[in-house]
């Protein structure tokens, strides 16, 4: 049989082991409590830990793709809203080039007109630069700069990247998944320079070759009349650009309603991990402050004064 001696170091050693051991214990308890989280460090519960970590993770991914899709409609709503007033510009344009095209108009009318008709190209131009913060939206890649400028002769010239060319800014909405999220200004509105036919298409062309048959020296009636039709077309090309424009909002909503839904479970997930029981805290937090009460009265009855404390 083995037999160990109690020594009165280690009478202490162990009075003092105890009282730490409680006095951690109850540290943990009211941490969690004034914290909120049952796990604050890696140590508390490994298990959990890496739950509540991938839930994390998760979370951020979500809000990340939350924000881009914001963005992302946030931009969509403004080149939405200027192709909708660019309609309108081309239903006055429209009311104009009939009311100019009787053959009766007198040069006051048609130059009243002609002023009138560059007033909307102006506005068609203005649309076109439309800027979404610090981006111009209708430049495709080219953001920075103004997609139209106007030369000394009056030219429109767009600037922006060619609708042949990759003219798309995609935005990630999902791990691996992009949306095209920009249409191209030329594509839409079109550009006009004086005698490069390469160079002229779109409704600023329309308007532009309008504002030019409009001369009061030599009016051209059948160029006016032929600009009615040409408008129809524009006014297609804006409505196909608006559905394009709308599909991929919708898209961009079913995408976030789904993200929701995910941030939701993820919330769970992260919840069932790291949630505690109040009332159960409470009461640990209770029963381990009994716990070291009674340890500290314990060891002051264990631990004895000697001749060694009064050397």
């Amino acid at each position: 049989m083995t037999y160990m001696r109690i020594t009165t170091k280690l009478i202490n050693d162990n009075v003092i082991n105890n009282l730490l051991i409680n006095r951690t214990k109850l540290n943990d308890l009211q941490e969690q409590l004034s914290s909120g989280q049952r796990v604050s460090r890696p140590s508390d519960d490994p298990t959990a830990a890496i739950s509540i970590l991938s839930a994390n993770l998760s979370l951020d991914q979500v809000e990340r793709y939350t924000t881009n899709i914001d963005n992302a409609n946030s931009e969509l709503d403004m080149a939405d809203e200027a192709i909708l007033g660019t309609i309108d510009v081309i239903q006055r344009a429209k009311e104009l080039a009939t009311e100019a095209s009787n053959a009766t108009s007198g040069s006051t009318e048609l130059a009243a007109i002609k002023s009138e008709i560059d007033q909307l190209i102006e506005q068609v131009k203005d649309a076109a630069n439309t800027k979404f913060g610090s981006k111009y939206i209708f430049g495709g890649q080219v953001t920075e700069t103004a997609p139209y400028s106007e030369d000394a002769n009056g030219n429109i010239i767009y600037n922006g990247t060619p609708s042949t060319e990759d003219y798309q800014r995609k935005t990630e909405i999902g791990e691996n998944i992009t949306v095209d999220t920009n249409v191209t200004g030329v594509s839409i509105f079109g550009q006009y320079v004086e005698g490069d036919t390469t160079k002229q298409s779109g409704l600023i062309s329309t308007l532009k070759k309008l504002s030019n048959d409009l001369d009061s020296t030599s009016p051209d009636y059948d160029g006016i009349k032929a600009s009615l039709d040409e408008m129809d077309d524009d006014l297609d090309t804006l409505l196909n650009a608006q559905a394009t424009i709308g599909g991929t909002m919708s898209r961009l909503n079913m995408t976030k309603s789904k993200l929701e839904d995910d941030e939701i479970t993820y919330k769970k997930f992260k919840s069932s991990a790291d949630d505690f029981d109040m009332a159960k805290i409470i009461s640990d937090i209770s029963y381990q402050e009994t716990a070291l009460e009674a340890s500290l009265q314990v060891g002051a009855k264990a631990i004895q004064p000697s001749l060694l404390d009064y050397m």
